[in-house]
């Protein structure tokens, strides 16, 4: 087993409260490095970019997260810079001995980054958080309960888009099994509407309540205009859903709804 696939094992472990306590407690009170190396090739898959780092800086301590920039309008790092953080004695001085280092066909460009490296991370979750919470496919939309709750999530999301076929263009489809309800997405307005006088439709021995969902639309800041969030300020319901992705599955999400809207405006 390589270091790809122990980090991988590790992280599949952090299912278990246990697991994650025991890892956390090995990199406790370790010094923390960030590492920044280019020079890869960035046509390459993200896995394998991933996969070619972790395997290059396992020697050098426990390997905590790896940042591949994808989208270099919105990467802070626009010369195509990945950041490597590591935990362990040492694995500065480690990492910097690799500078130059020959990976399968290129040479790793290693430096080492200060915690202002981290700050560029929060700003580009940042940005990536704010162009989700306002992308223009979930501006419209409703929540649904009342449905057969024990069909499985992929039965669920073909029935009602079945139900809500004559709406109008659907966007997107959220299966929330905790919650047990459904939100379901509009390109227009005007199917949101259609999809609203569907209150109380029965779908065989069910009967669906359907209601709106919280958006961005339907939550506006302060009527004083002072860009301060008003009484009755709701999250919009599409952030729930990406609340506990990390930042990778975040931005994968925001780069296929952005090729998306992409490709719907050619058609």
């Amino acid at each position: 087993m390589d270091a790809y696939d122990i980090l991988r094992s590790e992280r599949e472990e952090f299912e278990s409260e246990a697991a994650e306590k025991a890892f956390a407690d090995r990199i406790s009170g370790k010094p923390r490095a960030l590492i920044s190396v280019a020079g890869y090739n960035p046509n390459l898959p993200e896995d394998d970019i991933k996969k070619e780092l972790i395997d290059l800086f396992s020697s050098c301590g426990d390997v905590t997260r790896v940042i591949v920039p994808k989208d270099p309008d919105h990467s802070p790092n626009l010369d195509r810079r990945a950041l490597v953080i590591l935990f362990g004695d040492g694995a500065e001085e480690k990492a910097l001995q690799l500078n130059g280092t020959d990976v399968g066909g290129w040479n790793a460009l290693v430096k080492v980054e200060s915690d202002e490296e981290d700050e560029e991370a929060a700003r580009y979750r940042s940005s990536l958080i704010n162009e989700l919470m306002n992308d223009p496919k979930f501006w419209y939309g409703v929540s649904v309960r009342g449905y057969d709750t024990n069909l499985p999530v992929d039965e669920v999301e073909t029935v009602l888009k079945e139900v809500f076929s004559d709406c109008g263009e659907i966007t997107h489809v959220f299966v929330d099994t905790l919650d047990k309800l459904t939100n379901v997405y509009f390109s227009l307005q005007e199917g949101e509407a259609r999809a609203l006088a569907l209150d109380g439709i029965r779908v065989g021995e069910f009967e669906l309540d359907i209601s709106g969902v919280p958006s961005v639309l339907s939550n506006r800041p302060s009527p004083f205009g002072n860009g301060e969030i008003g009484l009755g300020y709701t999250v919009p319901a599409h952030m729930i859903e990406f609340a506990n992705k990390d930042d990778d599955e975040i931005e994968n999400k925001v780069i296929a709804f952005k090729k998306q809207r992409r490709s719907s405006s050619i058609v």
